[in-house]
């Protein structure tokens, strides 16, 4: 859900996200993200500048990753249930199973 470099901090300085958004962008995906701790993105290195949007918008089109703080209304199983897609790369999913997630 998130585009920082590491759980619950603001900084996105050599986070792997931003290169999976630049990737995406250059294979034609509509990106969007939810930080609570990264308002804004400003335009760098082929990310294009966009605002961190709402997470239950996130999880309808966007890949997410999770801050240990993230909102209690925002449940996984949600998540998992509204998205089209999820990546997941810190086995924030464990017990879940769906068609839907990939495991990196």
């Amino acid at each position: 859900m998130g585009v920082a470099y590491k759980r619950d901090i603001d900084d996105v300085r050599e986070s792997p996200a931003l290169d999976i958004i630049h990737l995406l962008g250059k294979l034609g995906a509509k990106v969007s993200y939810s930080d609570p701790f990264v308002a804004s993105l400003r335009a760098d290195g082929g990310v294009p500048a966009m605002d961190s949007i709402d997470p239950e918008k996130a999880a309808a089109r966007s890949r997410l990753r999770g801050h240990r703080d993230r909102p209690q209304s925002l449940r996984l199983s949600q998540i998992v249930n509204r998205a089209k897609l999820i990546v997941d790369t810190r086995n924030a999913l464990k017990g879940q199973v769906s068609e839907k997630i990939v495991r990196l």
